[in-house]
């Protein structure tokens, strides 16, 4: 796994040139299109934090002792 802001640098430099491009070549100004890249990317960072909140959440009661565990 690579950190958040490290791969979310690699996101922009690979997938969003495209969109960018796309957003000038349609009209946009590069301000504009440079804030729908920022927006793109700190959601993508957010859904990445998110989902390893839940699954933190949904793991943390694993170590606990089982009700029915037999004591030695």
């Amino acid at each position: 796994m690579t950190p958040g802001p490290d791969q979310t640098r690699a996101a922009g430099l690979v997938t969003l040139p495209g969109a960018y491009a796309g957003l000038l070549l349609g009209g946009a100004t590069p301000y504009e299109a440079s804030l729908v890249q920022t927006l793109v990317l700190v959601g993508l960072l957010a859904a990445q934090v998110i989902a390893a909140a839940v699954t933190v959440a949904a793991l943390s009661g694993l170590g606990e002792e089982r009700p029915d565990a037999v004591a030695t």
